[in-house]
């Protein structure tokens, strides 16, 4: 199974989980899961946990995970939002790690039970537009922050190596870098960090490099005022002939025809 970096159309999303296995994969957004009924096996950065009703799991923004097992029945609240959703946690997401990022018996906790109830229902309405929908998310983070403990996340510990340097390509993927270098920085040996790679993520380092370059390129597509040259240069592409191999691997679609529908659609 490889790890891939998926690129999600839908930034925010309230609803219920899905029903099937998912294979692993990072995003750029934040994911949290509460189970109703039933449960599931989850993979999180290197460890395996099992999920009976009530547990919650979150994952922090370029944390591998994946869905391994959901069993028959099993029902479960989920919801996709950005890191600066809501601003006041904007900073945990983005530097902080859990040291457990499950909580047992979460829909106990406080008001958990209760906004999550309610985002169902404003769900089921198809109101989502809704700023209550907000307000129930903020409640629900409040508990479930809340109730973990935290590390900084430039902290070096093995268990949560694999989640370090997702992140730190994240962040650097538009620049020069490679695998000797992101060794480097992040103080590792490039041989442990190609035995990660071919491991844990079993993913090529380049490609995962430039499924990154390409979600952002994607983003940069939204201003009316760079050219695919511009948005290239600054995704750390040679040139536009590797620019749309890669777009056109990552998508499916050439760069000028995404380009042509992203602003003809945001018109």
């Amino acid at each position: 199974m490889k790890a891939f970096y998926e690129m999600r159309n839908e930034p925010h999303f309230i609803g219920l989980m899905t029903e099937y296995p998912f294979p692993l994969h990072v995003h750029e957004i934040v994911e949290t899961v509460l189970i109703l009924e039933g449960g599931c096996t989850i993979h999180l950065d290197s460890r395996i946990y099992n999920l009976r009703a009530g547990d919650a799991a979150i994952f922090f923004p370029m944390t591998p995970h994946s869905f391994d097992v959901i069993e028959p029945g099993c029902r479960g609240f989920a919801a996709f939002f950005p890191a600066d959703t809501i601003p006041e946690y904007a900073t945990t997401f983005r530097t902080l790690v859990p040291d457990e990022p499950v909580v047992r018996d979460a829909r106990s906790i406080g008001d958990i039970a209760f906004a999550t109830e309610r985002m169902l229902a404003v769900s089921r309405e198809g109101d989502d537009a809704s700023p209550m929908r907000l307000a129930y998310l903020h409640l629900y983070l409040a508990h479930l922050l809340g109730a973990m403990s935290y590390h900084a996340a430039g902290e070096l510990r093995e268990r949560d190596l694999g989640a370090r340097i997702i992140r730190y390509v994240y962040d650097h993927a538009c620049e020069n870098i490679s695998l000797s270098s992101t060794a480097r920085d992040l103080g590792i040996s490039e041989s442990h960090l190609s035995h990660l790679f071919a491991q844990q993520f079993k993913v090529n380092f380049r490609r995962f490099i430039n499924a990154i370059r390409i979600e952002k390129a994607a983003k940069l597509m939204l201003d009316p005022g760079l050219t695919l040259t511009q948005i290239s240069d600054q995704c750390g592409f040679e040139n536009t002939r590797t620019f749309r191999r890669a777009f056109v691997r990552e998508t499916g679609s050439l760069p000028t025809a995404y380009m042509r529908s992203t602003r003809t659609g945001n018109r």
